[in-house]
């Protein structure tokens, strides 16, 4: 039995995958190095600091991770605001429909506090749901199981009877080790995840 819904927030339920590569772009300008879509792909999903700490190694880049993440931070925050907020197609109903069914809804996302903070107030969601678990939350970002069985801790609810939403290939292997049952999103992260063969 499924008691409870938990939802990634980047990507599954909202749209700002283009603006953290556009963030991660503008970090790359005058360094002579290039984003690629492998890179990308292993980032995604991940806290902040792992991100950057993959972003760093895979590019050989001289700044620290700690020194890339306020950077690209500073970005983001930026293009978070001047271009606001978009749902993934079907967000609302999908809520309004676990809701009518009397399921628990929580958010357990790798994004800073703030940004999901401002994220769920611009969408005006978040008293929809009973538990919101951020980056700022844990000390193993995905795909450790910490922030899914944090979020079921909070909801009251086993993790065997949850149901984690994800669009990442990191998120997916997340609430698997948590105990709680997942559904892949098919996205393009998801796709090209699916197509390198890779175990999710």
């Amino acid at each position: 039995m499924i008691f409870a819904l938990l939802f990634d927030m980047d990507g599954l339920m909202v749209d700002t995958e283009p603006l953290y590569t556009e963030a991660v772009q503008e970090l790359l300008k005058n360094k002579g190095r290039e984003f690629t879509l492998e890179i990308k792909q292993e980032m995604m999903g991940r806290l902040g600091i792992d991100s950057m700490r993959i972003f760093k190694e895979r590019l050989s880049l001289s700044q620290s991770p700690e020194e890339l993440l306020e950077e690209r931070g500073i970005v983001y925050d930026r293009l978070l605001r001047e271009r606001g907020v978009k749902p993934m197609p079907g967000l609302f109903e999908l809520i309004h429909l676990a809701s009518s069914l009397g399921l628990s809804l929580a958010v357990a996302s790798s994004c800073r506090k703030k940004w999901v903070d401002l994220i769920l107030s611009e969408l005006n969601i978040r008293e929809r749901f009973k538990a919101i678990l951020t980056g700022d939350d844990i000390k193993q970002g995905k795909p450790d199981p910490e922030i899914y069985l944090k979020a079921a801790e909070r909801l009251g609810i086993l993790p065997q009877h949850c149901l984690v939403l994800e669009d990442a290939p990191s998120g997916i292997i997340s609430g698997k080790r948590a105990g709680a049952k997942c559904i892949a999103c098919l996205t393009v992260n998801i796709q090209r995840a699916l197509s390198s063969k890779k175990q999710i």
